[in-house]
């Protein structure tokens, strides 16, 4: 116990621009449900905080340049390309399809050799040999 009661006292502000980003984000969640809900994709063992951390992985750890080959590998990149798709149309297209219960495996598969290839490339021996993006 103190000697010296002196009075604290806090005030509580609300920082308006975090909460319009939660806004922001609130709203791309609602609009990636709806999107899955029209294309009748929507796994149903996929919640929505699976869906947006997904979402938020590629917007900020992909470039839109990677994020065209992850669809190129799907074979869904010519009509984003040919479309002139910004990066939330190429968001929401790869979230729709990676979330499509048909195209799990492919999905797998893919996540498993990019997976390799990063280890390639931080292998001190092998990423000589490895020409990626």
């Amino acid at each position: 116990m103190c000697d010296n009661e002196e009075n604290i006292s806090f005030f509580i502000h609300e920082d308006t621009n975090e909460n319009e980003n939660n806004n922001d984000l609130n709203f791309e969640l609602n609009e990636l449900n709806e999107l899955l809900n029209m294309k009748y994709v929507y796994n149903d063992n996929i919640n929505e905080n699976e869906l947006y951390v997904g979402y938020i992985n590629y917007e900020l750890n992909y470039t839109v340049k990677q994020l065209i080959l992850i669809c190129d590998y799907y074979g869904i990149g010519k009509d984003l390309r040919n479309n002139k798709c910004n990066k939330t149309d190429i968001l929401h297209t790869l979230i729709i399809y990676e979330n499509n219960i048909e195209n799990i495996e492919r999905v797998n598969k893919r996540k498993q050799l990019w997976h390799y290839i990063n280890e390639l490339k931080n292998d001190k021996f092998m990423k000589k040999y490895i020409l990626w993006n």
